[in-house]
């Protein structure tokens, strides 16, 4: 009998220990609950552009090859690339292909999709597109842009490519890739914080890049319930304020949780 209450006692410790476990997140930070839908990154081109056609048939074919899928894991720690793959995507075009240098329009205070590293250009755009030209034999260059002036870029002629071009940004006079990455915001707390859902912000302090801005305000019944709204210039900067205390939790992307989170 006493051995039997043993075995009940550490059953019931660990089911009070495993939703905790749950909920902590990983590196000091937790998801405590979804913020809007499901929103889709593509690579958008000038109309007409055949280099549309080249970059997706290539990136069917790296996808296939599970290429994506071993970068998503690196940046994110799971694969988050939902690129159809096609072996052959290529062979319809490879007669036509040229050799050419292309201009790709990335937003690096955008990280960790792209930054700026010990001088140079990091982040997983940066990798997804230099594995795409890689692969297309084509010389590549970046060109810093900010994501909203994607089009604007693109019409003068300044890149033949720009980067995470977000659903929401999508026009009809441009052609864009597949989605690459699916991602929908969330809210993001301490993992040793009280504050484990989105009741728990009430009064407290959110942090927000400036480009979200309009994602906050989706929903102004949350915003009246915050204390105050604090806004970072890139989401670096926006998990270090979190980090320090500055704030007591953030609007981000689930894909830039997963990384800071993996």
């Amino acid at each position: 009998m006493r051995k039997l209450r043993a075995i009940v006692c550490f059953a019931l410790c660990l089911a009070m220990l495993l939703p905790v476990s749950a909920c902590s997140g990983g590196h000091g930070y937790r998801v405590i609950d979804e913020y809007s839908g499901e929103g889709s990154y593509y690579i958008a081109f000038r109309k007409g552009d055949r280099l549309q056609q080249y970059v997706t048939a290539a990136m069917e074919v790296l996808a296939s090859g599970g290429t994506f899928r071993s970068l998503s894991t690196t940046w994110f720690g799971e694969n988050l690339v939902n690129i159809k793959g096609d072996a052959d995507a290529m062979e319809p075009l490879l007669e036509e292909k040229p050799d050419r240098f292309v201009t790709v329009g990335i937003d690096v205070t955008n990280m960790p999709m792209s930054y700026i590293s010990n001088g140079g250009y990091a982040g997983f755009d940066v990798d997804l597109i230099s594995y795409i030209c890689g692969y297309l034999g084509w010389g590549i260059n970046f060109y810093p842009i900010n994501i909203a002036d994607a089009e604007i870029e693109l019409n003068a002629g300044n890149i033949d490519i720009a980067m995470a071009v977000p659903e929401a940004d999508k026009s009809s006079d441009f052609d864009y890739s597949p989605a690459y990455l699916t991602s929908q915001y969330v809210l993001v707390s301490r993992s040793g914080s009280h504050i484990r859902r989105r009741s728990g912000m009430k009064g407290k302090t959110l942090g927000v890049t400036v480009v979200d801005e309009d994602v906050l305000y989706q929903n102004e019944k949350f915003v009246k319930s915050l204390g105050s709204v604090i806004y970072q210039t890139n989401t670096d900067g926006l998990f270090q304020a979190l980090r320090m205390g500055e704030v007591d939790g953030i609007l981000v992307s689930s894909v830039v949780a997963a990384y800071y989170m993996k």
